[in-house]
C-alpha cells in the first residue's frame, strides 16, 4: 500500500514491474523455431509453427472448359424438354384430324385437348429425364471425375434418343421446329463431352 502523506506515492514502486505488467510471471526462454503464447494468470505453452503450403498442393483454378461444359449441359437439358411438346403442338391439326376418326367418343370429341395433354405429359417426362444432366453438371463444376463419367454415359443415351426423335419428327407434316431443336441438342451434347475431356479439364478433374 502507498503512504497517503507521500507527495509522490509512485516513486517507490518497482519501475521494472510497471514496465512489465506480467513481471511476476517469468517467461522461460524458448528454443528456436517455436512460439510462446502466455497470458496473465494462465499457464504458458509452446506451439510449433505450421508448415508452409506448397503451390502444387493448392487446388487448381477451374478452367474455362469445365465452366463451359457445365453451362452447355444445362442448356442441352433445358432444350431437350421442349422437343416432343413442340413436335406434338406443331402437328396438332393433323393429329386432331386423325383422332376425330377414332371410334371412342371421348377421343373424337376433343382431339385438340388430348394433344395438349400429351404435350404436357411428354414435357414433364422429358423434364424428369433432364434433371440428372443438370445435377451432374453442377457437380462437374467442382471437378469430380465420377460426375464426368456419368455425364458421358447420359450424353450417349441422350444422343441416341435425340437421333430417334429427329427421325420420327421428319415423318411429321410439320417437322422443322422439332427437328431443329433436336439437332441443337445433339450438337450441344457432343460439345459438352469434348470440352470436359480436353487437357485443361483433365488437369482439374480428380
Amino acid at each position: 500500500m502507498t503512504n497517503p502523506q507521500d507527495p509522490n506515492p509512485w516513486a517507490n514502486q518497482d519501475n521494472a514491474q510497471w514496465q512489465n505488467p506480467a513481471g511476476s510471471y517469468p517467461v522461460a526462454p524458448q528454443p528456436p523455431g517455436q512460439y510462446q503464447v502466455s497470458h496473465v494468470g494462465q499457464a504458458s505453452f509452446s506451439m510449433a509453427p505450421l508448415a508452409p503450403v506448397l503451390p502444387q498442393e493448392l487446388a487448381p483454378a477451374r478452367p474455362a472448359t469445365i465452366t463451359a461444359a457445365m453451362w452447355i449441359w444445362i442448356a442441352a437439358a433445358v432444350l431437350s424438354v421442349a422437343v416432343i411438346p413442340v413436335l406434338l403442338l406443331s402437328n396438332m391439326d393433323s393429329i386432331a384430324a386423325d383422332l376425330r376418326t377414332d371410334s371412342d367418343p371421348e377421343i373424337s370429341e376433343a382431339p385438340e385437348l388430348l394433344v395438349q395433354v400429351w404435350a404436357v405429359m411428354a414435357g414433364f417426362g422429358m423434364l424428369v429425364a433432364a434433371a440428372p444432366y443438370v445435377a451432374f453438371a453442377i457437380v462437374l463444376r467442382n471437378g469430380h471425375n465420377w460426375a464426368r463419367i456419368l455425364l458421358t454415359v447420359l450424353g450417349v443415351l441422350g444422343f441416341m434418343s435425340m437421333i430417334a426423335i429427329m427421325l420420327l419428327g421428319l415423318q411429321a407434316p410439320v417437322w422443322q421446329a422439332g427437328v431443329a431443336i433436336s439437332i441443337v441438342v445433339i450438337g450441344l451434347t457432343v460439345a459438352a463431352v469434348v470440352l470436359q475431356f480436353l487437357p485443361a479439364s483433365n488437369k482439374f478433374v480428380r
